[in-house]
């Protein structure tokens, strides 16, 4: 008897870790892979922030319902960083310590990405980012979804000049993405013999823009690059369409999306032109089963953006890279990435091993409220941004 008890109280110990060993194994297969979102929900970049939150919320829920990523669903955790660099910061930190979130989506500002940028690489967590921005970084653990200077600058200058004269005045706000966009402008302007009339860079909150508006019409310039998104940006187009500058001026809004078609009367919106990855007009079964599905999620009389739709396509970037790697690693995510594209089937989209896309562009105008894509400028390459 005494021989015997041993064995028998080793049983249950045995028994107890198997069953806790399986238990574990079930837990780890059904838990969430948290995205950390850290976007402006408030601020001046609001709009943007809450779109692109729209896209990839769309995105996850429908992954979740075709059975997640790899047996496991999404979960974003959100964090409205009120365009604020140190907020960001803090956000990020409490996302990667506190909520051990697998990846991070955003921001929008380029200051504030800079920021997120370094405490994601010090703790090697990728982070996707869906805006336009002024190029020139990369991190292993920075993916951008983004259009950068070389995308829209270089195919439209030519275009401009095929419609005017080769007078350009450029007017943006004052931080670095506007400062690197107009460096392009005036490379490529330069570069086709063209002239630059003016460069001008206004702070945030300007309410009187009449000094600009004479400035501009002083120059001569028959093409205005107008890079000022945002709610600053509403408030000059609508100077802008109330002065008289004796002439045509053929405006580009850099950054300008259906937003524009709630935010400005259609009057005052007409003729703008932008170019852009993404505009809800297209065509395009793929696009128009987007934006069906965008519609019926957000409400009918709701259109996406540019942002929604980048913002969309990471989270599916993320799944198929995830599900080439077959396991939940952030590093082999990472080395899956080059390559894939976001979405069956469509040409010229494509992740590059600098982590930016080469991008099919297109133009549009505003014509009596509504946003229409004019030209296909075709899938823009621009350089190796390791470079």
């Amino acid at each position: 008897m005494m021989a015997a008890l041993p064995v028998v109280r080793r049983w249950p110990v045995v028994m107890l870790l198997v069953f806790w060993l399986a238990g574990c194994g079930q837990s780890q297969t059904s838990e969430p892979i948290r995205l950390g979102v850290v976007l402006p929900l408030s601020g001046v970049f609001q709009t943007y922030g809450q779109l692109g939150l729209n896209g990839a919320t769309l995105a996850v829920e429908q992954i979740n319902a075709a059975g997640g990523v790899l047996g496991r669903p999404l979960q974003l955790v959100v964090r409205d960083n009120r365009t604020q660099p140190a907020e960001s910061v803090r956000l990020t930190r409490e996302l990667i310590q506190i909520d051990d979130v697998f990846a991070l989506i955003g921001p929008v500002s380029s200051a504030a990405r800079r920021a997120m940028q370094e405490v994601a690489a010090q703790y090697q967590i990728p982070q996707f980012y869906g805006i336009d921005y002024e190029g020139g970084q990369f991190s292993r653990y920075l993916v951008c979804y983004s259009t950068i200077p070389e995308h829209y600058v270089d195919p439209l200058i030519p275009y401009l000049q095929q419609q005017s004269d080769n007078s350009f005045y450029i007017f943006g706000y004052d931080y670095v993405w506007p400062h690197q966009m107009s460096r392009r402008i005036s490379a490529d302007v330069a570069r086709l013999n063209g002239r630059i009339a003016g460069v001008e860079f206004t702070p945030f909150g300007v309410t009187d823009f009449s000094p600009v508006l004479q400035r501009i019409k002083a120059s001569g310039a028959q093409n205005l690059m107008l890079i000022l998104p945002g709610a600053d940006g509403f408030n000059f187009i609508r100077q802008m369409h109330r002065f008289d500058f004796g002439r045509t001026l053929n405006t580009v809004a850099f950054a300008a999306d259906e937003t524009y078609l709630d935010a400005l009367e259609p009057e005052q919106s007409q003729g703008l032109l932008s170019a852009l990855h993404f505009f809800s007009d297209s065509d395009s079964p793929r696009v128009r089963d987007f934006v069906d599905d965008y519609q019926r999620r957000f409400g009918g009389q709701s259109l996406p953006t540019y942002s929604s739709r980048a913002h969309y396509g990471q989270i599916y970037l993320i799944k198929r890279a995830l599900e080439q790697a077959g396991r939940v690693d952030r590093e082999a995510m990472l080395d899956a990435l080059p390559g894939l594209t976001p979405y069956q089937g469509q040409p010229g989209l494509k992740l590059r091993a600098d982590h930016h896309f080469d991008l099919p562009m297109y133009l549009g105008r505003f014509e009596k409220g509504q946003l229409r894509v004019i030209e296909e400028l075709g899938t823009i390459s621009p350089a190796d941004q390791r470079l």
